[in-house]
């Protein structure tokens, strides 16, 4: 496999079955580049033909995916393929549909691993660019975490299971777990709506002294960027509206490269969040 971290290009794969859309996609993405590296669009027609195009580009970073082509279930079809045959979990799968109604997104996304759900009547150039440049920075951030087993796990059906829960408190745990599945922290504990009080989840003995739970304000104003403190790491989702933070309490001191694991998580949490309705 070609190294994606020192390819010249970011591998885009389009996947769809009206040339209008492959000329749009084109048209959407004719300008992008992260660090100094353009994108290359590769054109499949059909979900046999993305798998050929899968086997000659095993280093491709997203997949923008129609539901409907040579059958009802193609696109998701293939993403069991990718998925689960092909073990592909690195890639990232951005769904398109026209028919929503033959695919609910959030039966899509508690059933399928698949990271983004989009609406092509709702997907202008603008929003298709922004979901793309945050999918690629997500594929070189797990990339550069080296694909390390206890990342990719806590990264593993985070949007499917998000969606499967039935309530806030079994989001809040949900998301502690896999926090916990980074296998960096002795214990979680998760505030939703407000900081005061008693957590909506705790896993170990993770309740922090009061001299860090006055850290709580500086957290909360820079989602997404953990705050160390103390033996603790201190963390607001970011994309969310309603305030969710965490406080985890550390093993050790965290490497660059478990931060960048954490934030990564944290990321793929908050925009997972933004699409559950509860």
């Amino acid at each position: 496999m070609a190294d994606a971290a020192t390819e010249a290009v970011w591998k885009i794969l389009v996947v769809d079955d009206e040339p209008a859309i492959h000329q749009v996609t084109k048209l959407a993405l004719r300008n992008f580049s992260i660090e100094g590296r353009a994108s290359l669009l590769i054109s499949a027609m059909s979900s046999l033909d993305a798998k050929e195009q899968l086997e000659r580009h095993p280093d491709i970073a997203v997949i923008l995916l129609d539901v409907v082509m040579e059958s009802e279930r193609a696109g998701l079809d293939l993403v069991k393929h990718i998925r689960e045959e092909a073990k592909n979990s690195l890639v990232r799968i951005i769904l398109r549909t026209g028919q929503p109604g033959q695919a609910p997104e959030r039966s899509v996304m508690v059933e399928y691993d698949i990271n983004d759900y989009k609406e092509k009547t709702e997907l202008t150039a603008a929003k298709l660019f922004t979901a793309v440049m945050s999918s690629v920075r997500n594929f070189k951030q797990i990339y550069a975490m080296g694909h390390s087993r206890a990342g990719l796990a806590a990264m593993g059906h985070l949007n499917r299971e998000l969606f499967a829960a039935a309530d806030k408190p079994a989001l809040a745990e949900c998301l502690l777990r896999h926090f916990m599945q980074l296998e960096l922290f002795k214990g979680a504990a998760l505030w939703w709506g407000s900081a005061q009080g008693e957590p909506a989840a705790l896993q170990g003995e993770a309740l922090p002294p009061e001299n860090v739970r006055a850290r709580f304000p500086q957290a909360q104003a820079t989602p997404g960027l953990a705050l160390a403190v103390e033996g603790y790491q201190l963390l607001a989702l970011p994309h969310v509206q309603e305030l969710c933070l965490l406080s985890l309490q550390e093993k050790a001191l965290l490497s660059e490269a478990e931060l960048d694991a954490l934030h990564l998580l944290a990321d793929n949490a908050g925009a997972a969040l933004t699409r559950c309705s509860l």
